[in-house]
């Protein structure tokens, strides 16, 4: 996991994104209408605990893997990142999530 900004990166090379505490979702379920927010608790099996809400003050809820999407942050948020060797490298939006400021 890195840090740049207020914004975790989350993914890389492997089948789908990797879900980690404090990053901000949106759950989807079926027949529902997408509700954000935190994860809180990633399980064993791969789903995991998210607290609804902007902030993760809301209901505790389990969803899987697959009913989870990050959210991404805006282009607005310019993501960039400069290693030890000072090269600015920039990262594909794809493997980026918000991190959620909780209260």
């Amino acid at each position: 996991m890195l840090m740049i900004g207020g914004v975790c990166i989350v993914g890389g090379d492997h089948d789908g994104p990797w879900f980690l505490p404090g990053i901000l979702v949106n759950v989807r379920r079926s027949g529902e209408a997408a509700s954000l927010g935190v994860i809180r608790e990633v399980l064993s099996d791969g789903a995991c605990r998210v607290a609804l809400g902007a902030s993760g003050n809301g209901e505790l809820i389990t969803a899987s893997h697959n009913e989870i999407e990050l959210v991404m942050p805006r282009k607005a948020e310019k993501i960039v990142k400069v290693d030890d060797t000072l090269d600015v490298k920039i990262l594909d939006m794809v493997i980026l999530a918000n991190v959620a400021h909780l209260s």
